[in-house]
Formats: C-alpha cells, sequence, structure tokens
C-alpha cells in the first residue's frame, strides 16, 4: 500500500510532466514572431501526419494528466491532488479548506478539460465528432496555463506541508527557469530539424 509520501512523489512527478507537456505543445505549435511562425507553419505543413500526432498526444496527455490529478474518488482510493487534500483535513483543517477553495473556482475549467479527455482521449463519443467535442469545450492555451498553475500552487503547499526537501527540489530543480528553458531548448530542436528540410 502507497504512504502518503509515495502518493505525494506521483503527483508531484504528474505536475512536473504536465509543465513540461505544456512547454513542449507552447514551442511546437505557438509562435509570436511571425516570421517565425510562418516557418514553422511550413514545416508542419509539410509533415502533417507527424505534427498532427504530436499534437493530439500532447493534448490528450494533458487532459489525462489533468483529470488525474483533480480526480474526486468518493472512497479515496485514486490517488489524486483531490485526495492528498482529503488526506490533510483532520491534522490540517484551514490548509486544506483554502486548497479545495482554490480547486472550486477553477471547477468548471477542470471540467471542460475533464469532458476532452472523457470524449476525445480516452473514448470516442458517438453522439459527436471530435471537432465538435473541442468546440464546445472551447479549452485554450490560457487555460491550460491556469490549471498548471492551480497544481503548481497546490502541488507546492502539499509538498511545504509533508515537509523535507520535496518543495525546494520541485521548485529549485524540475520547474526553474532553466529547467523549463532546457525542454523548450529541446522542443525547438526538434522543431529546427524540420524547418531546415524546408
Amino acid at each position: 500500500m502507497k504512504t502518503y509520501e509515495n502518493e505525494l512523489d506521483e503527483m508531484i512527478g504528474a505536475v512536473i510532466e504536465l509543465t513540461w507537456n505544456h512547454t513542449i505543445f507552447c514551442t511546437l505549435f505557438v509562435e509570436k514572431d511571425v516570421e517565425l511562425e510562418t516557418r514553422k507553419c511550413k514545416a508542419r505543413n509539410a509533415h502533417p501526419e507527424f505534427f498532427l500526432v504530436i499534437h493530439n498526444s500532447l493534448l490528450c496527455s494533458f487532459c489525462v494528466t489533468t483529470d488525474l490529478l483533480f480526480h474526486k474518488d468518493k472512497n479515496g482510493k485514486a490517488t489524486s491532488l483531490c485526495n492528498l487534500i482529503r488526506d490533510i483535513e483532520a491534522s490540517k483543517p484551514d490548509v486544506a479548506k483554502q486548497l479545495n477553495e482554490k480547486i472550486y473556482a477553477k471547477k468548471n475549467l477542470i471540467e471542460k478539460v475533464g469532458t476532452l479527455r472523457n470524449e476525445v482521449c480516452a473514448h470516442l463519443w458517438e453522439a459527436k465528432t471530435q471537432q465538435e467535442v473541442f468546440a464546445e469545450a472551447d479549452v485554450r492555451l490560457n487555460m491550460m496555463k491556469e490549471i498548471i498553475d492551480l497544481a503548481q500552487i497546490i502541488i507546492c503547499e502539499l509538498a511545504e506541508e509533508a515537509g523535507g526537501n520535496r518543495r525546494k527540489n520541485f521548485e529549485e530543480q524540475q520547474l526553474c527557469k532553466e529547467t523549463l528553458r532546457c525542454v523548450a531548448r529541446d522542443a525547438n530542436q526538434v522543431m529546427r530539424t524540420f524547418l531546415d528540410n524546408c
């Protein structure tokens, strides 16, 4: 049986992957520089199958991980941020209440991502096409960033409450700007390979 610390470490890993996923997604598919975006678009159009698979894989991974992180399990058996918060309610009710309020404030957004997970990524929805589900959910990059920010805030609080060096290691090693730049740089190297061949 997993301990609270094991589950916390598992959720820390999921938040790190969610953050890296978003970094790679933005690097490959979002560009503010018009000239560079034109070149990236040309590369994506020259290799549509590759970029379609990467796009959909990153998006579905984001949706599945978000659902995992914020899954509310009535019996408390699933590992999730919500169940970790439930585990500290007795010993730290004020912290648990504050974290639950933060999740509740983003409830609609989390549900939209859950819809994508349920109707596109995990199951093919018979009543609607994938395009219809995407259009109805209307999830945007800024919304994805809001979910990441929320997950990071919650995991940092839980790591702090657990003690040890978890929060420090999480913030200083896995999510520091240098690590995120490295992840983006790696994604840029992949994109550069396609740009050089177009």
